[in-house]
């Protein structure tokens, strides 16, 4: 390796003093945070850690982009926590604190413990079990469950929480490997009964990529089709911003609990969309952002859909990560041909090759494969419902 190169890696290696000091914090507060997961050092020995600047960096912008929580209305009512549900939800989360928020180490447990003694019991009556069957220090699970319980008093009256295997939990979503015990929600619950679709795409679209999202969540709407997307910025705030100005319903699928805006700028939009659409969030008022949240919530947007529609993505685009789950989930998938006449990125010719992915050139090919999957009327019903001049779009070139 050439002496350049190591001295430029060499630039971008932090001691843990080093990384204190460029995220402004004290060295405790770092070891908080590495012990909570929000920070990862690439290499940790007795002697100290080593972090990457590139994960501190995304530390810093995590602070300035996500909204400490979501301002409420002055007569906000919180949601009942005195239920036998309640209990059950906030003990699972208690305990899922102590396993990295990872439900797939969480549930397994829970179920075994669910066998031995009624969960749906106030936690302070069923701590002295947990602590011995999972040897865990009671101080510790008391603390936690407090914290639990603070998260939980931020949610509204109106605020729902489904569990997998009730009746209106989503079915298809249901039917996948990455479906979360509980979902959290905010909105209109029925919308997850109707023909999904994702839009997404990158974060940085160009002005074009806007444009062909805004419009195809137009026409997805104008089938009857309710078009789901994750909030982020770019292609996703295009698509829910044209469900909302032609009034037809949008679902938001969180990389954050549903206390909480991410960005910063779409906070408004988001609150919105829980009055006129749905927001839903697999993770728990009480939980921190982690940065592996925003792919599995890719997971769970997939796992509503019928099909992912990817308007403009670059190689690194989460919005690949949610076409990997789609065709595990055996979804659609559909790319633009112009992605895969851009000589820029690869991705597009390798998913093409896949069963479950298809290319289209105008939105009207896109509607014709979701005829095909019978997942909308025929073309023909649908034209008949468009205007003359709208007509013109519903055929346009989408390159």
């Amino acid at each position: 390796m050439e002496r350049k190169v190591i001295e430029q890696v060499v630039k971008d290696l932090f001691f843990s003093k080093e990384a204190a000091e460029y995220l402004g914090i004290s060295s405790q507060r770092l070891n908080q945070l590495v012990h909570a997961g929000q920070v990862i050092p690439i290499k940790k020995t007795p002697a100290g850690s080593l972090f990457l600047r590139q994960d501190l960096d995304e530390r810093k912008r995590n602070l300035k982009t996500i909204a400490p929580e979501l301002s409420t209305d002055k007569d906000h009512e919180k949601i009942d926590l005195n239920t036998p549900f309640m209990h059950e939800v906030m003990n699972y989360y208690t305990i899922q604190s102590f396993f990295n928020y990872s439900d797939k180490k969480t549930e397994p447990i829970f179920k075994e413990l669910s066998a031995e003694m009624d969960m749906q019991q106030k936690f302070s009556k069923l701590i002295e079990k947990v602590s011995d069957r999972l040897k865990l220090n009671e101080n510790d699970l008391q603390k936690a469950y407090r914290k639990v319980v603070k998260g939980f008093q931020s949610l509204s009256k109106g605020d729902m929480i489904i569990k997998k295997g009730m009746k209106d939990y989503p079915k298809l979503l249901a039917m996948t490997d990455e479906a979360p015990p509980y979902l959290f929600l905010r909105g209109n619950i029925s919308l997850l009964k109707e023909k999904i679709v994702s839009v997404v795409g990158s974060r940085g679209a160009s002005e074009d990529g806007l444009k062909k999202a805004h419009r195809l969540a137009r026409h997805l709407g104008n089938a009857g089709i309710v078009v789901a997307s994750g909030l982020a910025r770019g292609v996703d705030t295009a698509a829910h911003r044209a469900a909302i100005e032609y009034h037809y319903p949008t679902i938001a699928v969180l990389g954050t609990p549903i206390t909480r805006a991410y960005p910063k700028e779409n906070e408004q939009l988001q609150r919105i969309i829980s009055q006129e659409g749905l927001v839903v969030s697999q993770f728990p008022p009480s939980s921190q952002v982690q940065r592996w949240f925003f792919p599995m919530r890719n997971a769970v947007m997939s796992g509503i859909s019928l099909a992912t529609a990817i308007v403009e993505a670059g190689e690194t685009s989460g919005a690949l990560k949610q076409a990997d789950y789609a065709l595990k989930q055996k979804r659609l998938v559909f790319i633009p041909q112009s992605a895969l006449d851009n000589k820029n990125i690869s991705w597009p010719k390798k998913y093409i090759k896949r069963e479950g992915a298809s290319k289209f050139t105008r939105i009207e090919d896109l509607f014709v494969a979701l005829e095909q999957a019978k997942i909308i009327p025929t073309i023909e019903e649908q034209m008949s419902l468009i205007d003359e001049g709208t007509e013109k779009v519903y055929v346009h070139q989408f390159k």
